[in-house]
């Protein structure tokens, strides 16, 4: 038995600097689309990809549009960079159990007052006054509750280090941050489940979407 590392990700600054026809994903979906219905080695597959970047390109698009072979695009990998976008927003992202999250921890990060304000809102200036003046209300309770929780346990947890307190804190006081709190997100997903879900947010009725 054989198992060989035949890929993985790496950061985009790199692949910049790599030959762009040459850095892409298509080549693993091509060759491993190919493991089916081929005698050859996939080693031998891959290395043919990878020589002939147009070729595999065609085949990819024949595989999964015209055969209908979806799960071929399970193959290529994204790692994206979800930033500045709102809390509501990526409850809506993380549906899409089929991929992998990181989120900026409301318990280990005090979060600063920056906040989405929807698109309609700016054109109303009655709404948008009372909408920011609600969420600066909620930011500055947010700190302030942070920091009376952060000494309400520390008198009743004095053998705690002050990192754990303040953790402690944050995980009972970031409940008060609105929904359009600014966080930033790590994904990395799959191109088939990356299509199923850009066609979920291209219908979702949330701008921000």
């Amino acid at each position: 038995m054989q198992v060989k590392v035949a890929g993985y990700n790496i950061d985009s600054s790199l692949i910049a600097k790599l030959d762009s026809d040459v850095a892409t994903p298509e080549v693993l979906s091509a060759a491993y689309a190919r493991i089916s219905r081929s005698k050859k080695n996939v080693e031998e597959l891959r290395i043919e990809a990878l020589e002939h970047i147009a070729k595999a390109r065609n085949s990819n698009e024949k595989i999964i549009f015209e055969m209908g072979h979806a799960s071929v695009a399970e193959h290529a990998v994204f790692n994206l960079d979800l930033i500045g976008i709102s809390r509501h927003l990526t409850e809506l992202v993380q549906r899409s159990r089929l991929a992998s999250f990181t989120e900026k921890s409301q318990r280990y990060v005090t979060f600063e007052k920056d906040y989405l304000i929807p698109a309609e809102l700016e054109e109303d200036a009655e709404l948008s006054g009372t909408y920011t003046k609600i969420c600066d209300a909620l930011f500055k309770e947010y700190l302030q509750s942070t920091n009376l929780l952060a000494e309400h346990l520390a008198k009743r947890n004095p053998n705690l280090d002050k990192r754990t307190l303040l953790t402690m804190a944050k995980e009972d006081a970031r409940y008060i941050l609105p929904l359009a709190t600014k966080t930033q997100m790590g994904m990395t997903i799959n191109c088939r489940s990356l299509k199923v879900l850009l066609t979920r947010l291209n219908q979702s009725p949330l701008n921000e979407a």
